[in-house]
């Protein structure tokens, strides 16, 4: 796992990186985001199922629409699945929104079967809320007693932000949420894992590496592992346990392990994962052969 520190960059930034600076919701309406992905996710649909025979099974996405980058998108290619529109008619429905909640009139609107229909709320003090009752510790502190480094991070999903900071603090908000630093370095890379969760079983994991100190973002090497090499058993009922609480029936958990105490903590629930950023090319099959598999056993009698 040879990967470079990048070189400091003293160039005038670019309109695009400057733009990446703007913080969420702003930057999502001057991008017309919503729209943008509408049009991806229709168009996606149509080329998919044109490559499709009409009676192939067919899966259906609410309130969103699935798009090409996500992990299911590459799923549904090997099964030879098609885009249903929704409502409609569905061997399965999922229901798809890369926000942090879904509201309840379009929970109400999915079948009761429906995978992620009770997954309404992936926000991190939810997140942190659900491990401690699942795992019977917490990674929350209290910042106004805590001394030393903690992270702090906005409550909403996808929403950039995470810093370190020193406690106490005098004055607290209410949108973000106050962690204890989790120290997984091994060497001089950050080390996370991520694990997939399919229907009750832990189908897949994977390995992600970031140089030091890029804590929050920076060049990934993502290497797919198989669980048990990562978590006990007991680690992964936890696991397990924890996305039964929040209603994970598919999705995937950001998981770091402390050095110093060994412990594993849950510190994100993604209900609509994308293909792993920095996965090598030539390790894609095995990545998403799990997943496969596991998809295909939900449609069989």
């Amino acid at each position: 796992m040879d990967m470079d520190q990048p070189p400091a960059d003293r160039r005038v930034p670019s309109g695009r990186q400057l733009f990446e600076l703007i913080p969420d919701p702003w930057r999502g309406w001057l991008g017309m985001r919503r729209g943008r992905r509408w049009l991806r996710a229709t168009r996606f649909a149509a080329r998919h199922n044109s490559r499709l025979p009409p009676d192939a099974p067919a899966v259906s996405f609410y309130p969103m629409r699935l798009e090409p980058t996500a992990a299911l998108a590459h799923v549904m290619r090997r099964l030879g699945w098609r885009i249903a529109p929704f409502p409609g008619q569905a061997e399965l429905s999922v229901a798809w929104h890369t926000g942090t909640w879904v509201k309840p009139a379009d929970a109400r609107r999915l079948p009761v079967d429906a995978l992620n229909r009770r997954c309404v709320d992936v926000g991190k003090s939810t997140v942190d809320r659900l491990w401690a009752e699942a795992a019977g510790y917490s990674i929350s502190v209290d910042p106004r007693s805590w001394r030393g480094q903690m992270v702090v991070k906005p409550i909403a999903n996808a929403v950039r932000g995470g810093q370190l900071i020193e406690g106490p603090l005098k004055r607290t908000r209410e949108d973000v949420v106050y962690q204890r630093l989790v120290d997984s370095r091994q060497g001089d890379r950050i080390h996370s894992t991520r694990v997939v969760i399919i229907a009750g079983r832990v189908v897949g994991a994977y390995e992600k590496w970031r140089p030091y100190p890029h804590w929050f973002r920076g060049p990934e090497l993502t290497l797919p592992r198989p669980p048990a090499d990562l978590y006990s058993q007991a680690e992964q009922d936890q696991l397990l346990r924890f996305a039964e609480l929040i209603g994970l029936d598919y999705g995937e958990l950001d998981v770091l392990r402390d050095n110093d105490s060994a412990l594993i903590y849950v510190v994100d629930a993604n209900r609509t994962p994308v293909r792993p950023k920095g996965l090598p090319v030539e390790r894609e099959e095995e990545w998403f052969a799990p997943m496969t598999a596991a998809f295909a056993e939900l449609l069989q009698p």
